[in-house]
């Protein structure tokens, strides 16, 4: 453990801290060559969360998503089977992309180049005028699947040959730590944008609360702190063998604005107000307010390398920041919510998605300038608080994937 004592804070730190370091030279990490070694050891090698089981209900149903690092596009279907397959893009005749649409249902995938036509489980099952192909086994010619597995509704997926750990192993405490909190949630929002910066720097700026009091004090001057808590210090902070998440506390005196009080009246309280819930049933999941916080607003976890999962009682959000290249990441964003029954709810829902986009294009707004003051080369270490300490992890299990030889 690390020997170094804590500052004074309201926040429990709970988890191994002996690799972290406060100082992370930034400089390094956007070079080409820095960037084409993360894509080799980070994103081969990590499991990755690409998708939610919500976006495939029936059998049939299918999801195209790009994985810029890999400038890989793979097609994730529920097969007629039921099971959730993950598979390549790419017809194996002549290697053009199988599946032009984003999403859908279909009995079987034919590829518009020349109709080879392929189960939803994979299986090559129709070759035009087969009989000109001399000595083909169609058995040698599935869809070329990549490691998948679904973990409560989140699909990932693992570019390496053998990956090296089991999903189980890699989410490590969280992995039975939800039971089903998810699953009564719907999409209601998405959308995406690419940024002239680096992947770490846009992550960043989603895994740590101490910027909150500062860039969003217009959008959200009240929603966090308090009296007590004047920083908005995180009252709960944990760091696991990969990853790392905090719990967010609400301010008691959040006072709703005329707009909010409307919307929330009508729906659930969704953020920026937050109900009470009981998380002291013995049987109401680990890692949703995993340290008991009371007044508890929502909590943030990073998925390392590069998912950041926020959820809070009637909604969470999924955030992906895959990097392009050294210089640009392209951020996705997908949030769920409770299932809307009623106009009330809907109102609910509409302001939740307005308001998190507002808040989300304060978080963007400093990326581009971190990121050109960074390439100018005269500023490559930044300190890092306690309240940054996912951060600090964050470049710790990195700079250990670098350095793994194998």
């Amino acid at each position: 453990m690390n020997t170094v004592p804590l500052a004074p804070s309201i926040t429990v730190f709970k988890g191994d801290r002996s690799k972290l370091e406060n100082k992370v030279n930034l400089l390094e990490r956007i070079q080409p060559a820095y960037f084409k070694g993360e894509v080799e050891k980070i994103f081969k090698k990590s499991w990755l969360p690409i998708t939610s089981t919500a976006e495939l209900p029936e059998p049939g149903s299918f999801i195209v998503v790009e994985v810029p690092p890999l400038k890989a596009s793979i097609l994730v279907v529920r097969g007629s089977d039921g099971e959730v397959r993950a598979f390549y893009n790419i017809c194996r005749h002549r290697a053009n992309k199988l599946e032009m649409s984003e999403r859908g249902v279909k009995k079987s995938f034919a590829c518009e180049f020349h109709g080879w036509n392929f189960s939803t489980r994979g299986k090559l099952v129709g070759v035009t005028d087969e009989t000109q192909f001399v000595g083909l086994d169609k058995n040698e010619y599935g869809l070329i699947a990549v490691h998948c597995e679904v973990w409560e509704t989140f699909v990932f997926i693992n570019f390496d040959d053998k990956p090296s750990q089991s999903l189980k192993d890699w989410l490590g405490v969280m992995y039975n730590g939800y039971q089903g909190f998810f699953d009564t949630r719907e999409q209601i929002a998405h959308w995406s944008i690419k940024v002239k910066a680096n992947w770490h720097v846009t992550i960043n700026a989603f895994t740590e609360g101490y910027h909150s009091l500062f860039l969003h004090k217009a959008t959200l001057p009240d929603y966090q702190g308090g009296n007590d808590n004047p920083m908005r210090h995180r009252p709960f902070l944990e760091i696991m063998e990969h990853h790392g998440r905090y719990s967010a506390k609400a301010n008691p005196l959040h006072k709703m604005t005329p707009v909010e009080k409307l919307c929330y009246e009508a729906g659930r309280l969704m953020y920026p107000a937050f109900p009470h819930i009981d998380t002291s049933a013995p049987d109401f999941p680990t890692s949703v307010n995993p340290g008991r916080v009371e007044n508890w607003a929502f909590d943030i976890t990073e998925l390392f390398p590069c998912f950041v999962l926020i959820n809070g009682v009637n909604w969470h959000q999924c955030m992906w920041f895959w990097p392009i290249d050294e210089n640009h990441t392209e951020i996705r964003v997908i949030d769920y919510a409770y299932r809307a029954k009623t106009i009330g709810d809907h109102l609910s829902h509409s302001y939740f998605r307005v308001r998190n986009r507002e808040v989300f294009r304060e978080d963007i707004s400093t990326m581009e300038a971190i990121h050109a003051s960074l390439k100018t080369g005269v500023m490559g270490q930044v300190v890092l608080s306690q309240q940054e300490m996912l951060l600090q992890k964050h470049y710790s299990v990195a700079k250990e994937m670098m350095e793994h030889t194998e």
